[in-house]
Order: C-alpha cells, then sequence, then structure tokens
C-alpha cells in the first residue's frame, strides 16, 4: 500500500535529524517502509516569532531541509518533478507569519521550494485571524491568495477562523485544502470543519486531510478508532470520496490512538470495509491527483 501525507511536523520538531530521528513519530525509513510516496513537511513558526524573527524562523528551517534532504527524498516544486521512485517532499508553511507583511517575501519563499501555504496557525498574523476568532482574512491577506494562485502556492485553510474560511470563498479562484482537520459534526473543536465547509471543498475539488490527534477525533477520548470511522463515514456520506486522504499531524500532537500508517489502512480495509479502490483513494490517490493538478 501506498501512503500521502498532507501534514507533518518532524521539520520543526526535531531539528538536528529531521529525515532520520529514531524518536520522531516520523522518518524516512518508518514511513518508506509503510509505503510513503509524498509527504507534506511543515515549517511551523511559534507564535512568540513575528515580523522579521518570523521570516529568520522559517528561513532557517528551509535551509535546514535543503541542507538535509536525503537522496531518497524529492523536493517537488511542480508537477513534472514528480518520481516515482523516491518519496516526494512538499515544503509548507504551517502559519504565513514568516511572509510579514510583504508580497516580496511571498516570492522568496516559492523559490525555496515552499509549494503549500496554512494561511494561519492558532493565533493572528498579518493575513488573517486563527482559530476561535471573529475575524478573517485582512486585505493584505486577500492578495497573498491572489498571488499564491499565481504562483501555483497551494492555501490550506487548517487553522483558519471560520470568518477568515469565508472569506476565502470568496477570493480563491483555485481548490484549495484543509491539510489536517476533522468533521466538526462528531467532535466539537473549532479546529474542525463544519459541513458546510466540507461541502465547499467537496464542491471546489480540494482536498481534506484526515487528523490523527486523539483530540479532534473524539472529545470523550473513548473507543478512539471507532469515532476515527464515524468521522470517515461521515465525510464520505458528505460526497467526499475524492477529495479525502490523510493529514496525520504526526510530531505536531501529543497523543493519538494510531501508531502508525499500517492502523489506518486496517481502519480503512477491516473496520469500515471500504472497497480496495476507495481504500487507495484515501491512503494515497487523492492527495497526489491533488499535488499534481495544484503545484
Amino acid at each position: 500500500m501506498k501512503i500521502a501525507d498532507a501534514h507533518c511536523d518532524t521539520l520543526t520538531t526535531f531539528p538536528n535529524n529531521p529525515f532520520f530521528e529514531e524518536e520522531a513519530h516520523w522518518n524516512v525509513t518508518k514511513y518508506r517502509k509503510s509505503g510513503g510516496i509524498l509527504q507534506y513537511m511543515a515549517i511551523y513558526t511559534p507564535a512568540e516569532y513575528a515580523g522579521s524573527d518570523a521570516a529568520n524562523y522559517a528561513l532557517r528551517f528551509a535551509g535546514n531541509l535543503h541542507k538535509n534532504l536525503p537522496d531518497i527524498c524529492n523536493l517537488l516544486t511542480k508537477a513534472s518533478d514528480w518520481d516515482e521512485d523516491k518519496l516526494n517532499i512538499i515544503l509548507t508553511l504551517e502559519g504565513a507569519s514568516p511572509i510579514v507583511n510583504s508580497i516580496e517575501n511571498l516570492y522568496a519563499f516559492h523559490q525555496l521550494g515552499v509549494r503549500t501555504i496554512t494561511l494561519t496557525h492558532n493565533h493572528r498574523n498579518f493575513l488573517a485571524d486563527g482559530v476561535g476568532s471573529k475575524y478573517g482574512l485582512t486585505e493584505f491577506g486577500k492578495d497573498v491568495i491572489e498571488e499564491c494562485e499565481k504562483l501555483n502556492i497551494i492555501i490550506d485553510v487548517s487553522h483558519l477562523s471560520d470568518k477568515g474560511f469565508d472569506d476565502v470563498l470568496n477570493v480563491a479562484k483555485k481548490p484549495f485544502m484543509a491539510s489536517h482537520s476533522n468533521c466538526r459534526k462528531l467532535c466539537v473543536m473549532p479546529r474542525n470543519l463544519t459541513d458546510k465547509q466540507i461541502k465547499e471543498i467537496i464542491g471546489r475539488k480540494g482536498f481534506i486531510g484526515l487528523n490523527l490527534y486523539t483530540k479532534f477525533i473524539s472529545e470523550r477520548e473513548d473507543n478512539l478508532t471507532l469515532q476515527f470511522c464515524k468521522h470517515i463515514e461521515h465525510f464520505l456520506k458528505l460526497g467526499a470520496e475524492n477529495i479525502l486522504g490523510l493529514g496525520a499531524d504526526l510530531d505536531g500532537i501529543p497523543e493519538t490512538p494510531f501508531i502508525d500508517y499500517e492502523g489506518i489502512y486496517r481502519v480503512l480495509a477491516n473496520v469500515i470495509r471500504l472497497d480496495e479502490h476507495l481504500v487507495e483513494k484515501i491512503m494515497y490517490q487523492n492527495l497526489i491527483n491533488f499535488t499534481k493538478s495544484s503545484i
């Protein structure tokens, strides 16, 4: 089985050895053994970094990726770069605070290989407000979305406020993603998506990645495998067959009921008893298709 995953935080959580750290939940060795063929790797910039400090922080981690990228990995910057024999990597900014308030910075990060931008983390930046806020995109944030679409940088609405999501609907012309978010109807967390938001992403042929974090699966934290199944079933009931995949959030979450990707496959194949073609879509094909059509 092949695996494609729309979010991990290993790059910033384990900066000294971002690809082969044995203590990490995600590393190249484990991922390739599981069948990993595509991984979105995030540069997460903490809230205490702002302005030039945020830009410098992200630049350092972008450089760290380029410095340590192993031969088995391929930094994917356009669809034609795809290499079936390697682990393809998409570089992501998780939270756009490193852009500060400069379109020129956006172009610089594009040159460094960034192809996805999560507009916010949980805190405000020059583009937008994070989850739980009543505020949405700034005018600069709207400009950034327009420039991202010119550059084929994917917009990611995970962590964005509900008002910000609505603003993206009014500005974005291309499909966008929610890289690591579940169903709010089943787990009432602001980081999860409402049914209306899910339907909008489906209608725009975007992508949604299932998050493995315990607290985004169930508020009660009991029978988590069953609750995770219910999230998948709810997405599919809404019509997400062609846009649903994985956004595991490994090395960015403190707890998860899954110890490996094989566990997710078993849930899909044995517990939910989805047909093999649909299992393949969720495990890797939907994200690969979305990526190749977006960059």
